[in-house]
């Protein structure tokens, strides 16, 4: 009887051990695929905000990614006096990269608006932002019209000034000045690199783009004679005559004036 007890607690004592320990590897295992998809949203995260998420999921099936695209948006925005501002001998200047960091990140904020849906930011270039719209194929097809991404790009550059106007109000004894340069037309867009992946958008349409920023006029977007084509129905232009644009000898360029539903109620009060 007493070995029989003796057998009977044993038996109850490895049970209760074994269920224990299962328990506790449950717990662990749980825990475990908790760290795991915890990091792994993460790397989604920062992964996504180098690499577009459609870039991004091809990536992950065929380990590539390169795509010609027709008729796309193209800006690049540059702050013209930052280099004004800087001083790389207070605090090494990392108060004056705080303050550009603060300002692109309310770029980066307007991306997330619908009405943004289709233009996409790809890269900031020391105090140049750059961005384009009609590279996702998903969204471009929704489009009710055909030139919808170039319209949210250039309303996009229109908010650009109106950001950094607001963002100057807090900012005592200095005024960061915008100077913006849109194109349009085709390009080829991929992603280079093995370990360090670089995504980057390439083609004369961007060429053309970062002219029209760098031969423009701070305060204003300038455009070559060819955006007028999609854009004049809707937006007012005024020419500015000839720059020189290497590579192209002159062009024709434009700076915008505004919306025209939005200069005509001006002009109506």
């Amino acid at each position: 009887m007493i070995l029989l007890l003796l057998l009977v607690w044993f038996l109850n004592r490895e049970f209760e051990i074994s269920y224990r320990l299962s328990f506790h590897g449950n717990a662990v295992a749980a825990r475990d695929k908790s760290r795991v998809q915890s990091m792994k949203n993460q790397a989604d995260w920062l992964l996504h905000n180098i690499i577009p998420k459609y870039v991004a999921d091809q990536l992950k099936t065929t380990a590539k990614y390169s795509q010609n695209h027709k008729a796309v948006g193209i800006i690049f925005a540059s702050i013209v006096n930052f280099n004004e501002l800087y001083d790389e001998s207070y605090l090494g200047g990392k108060e004056y990269l705080r303050v550009l960091n603060e300002l692109i990140g309310d770029f980066d904020e307007l991306l997330e608006k619908p009405e943004f849906s289709n233009v996409e930011k790809i890269k900031t270039i020391g105090s140049t932002f750059m961005a384009a719209s009609g590279l996702n194929p998903q969204v471009r097809q929704q489009n009710e019209h055909e030139y919808k991404h170039l319209f949210q790009l250039i309303d996009f550059a229109m908010t650009l000034h109106k950001v950094i106007n607001d963002f100057n109000r807090d900012l005592l004894g200095f005024k960061l000045i915008l100077r913006i340069g849109f194109n349009y037309g085709d390009v080829t867009a991929g992603v280079i690199g093995a370990t360090k992946l670089y995504y980057d958008i390439w083609g004369d349409a961007v060429n053309i783009a970062s002219r029209m920023d760098s031969t423009g006029v701070a305060g204003r977007i300038q455009v070559a004679k060819n955006v007028l084509d999609v854009l004049s129905e809707r937006y007012e232009f005024e020419p500015r005559g000839q720059v020189y644009v290497k590579g192209k000898d002159n062009m024709d360029v434009f700076l915008l004036i505004g919306k025209k539903d939005d200069i005509d109620i001006t002009t109506n009060t």
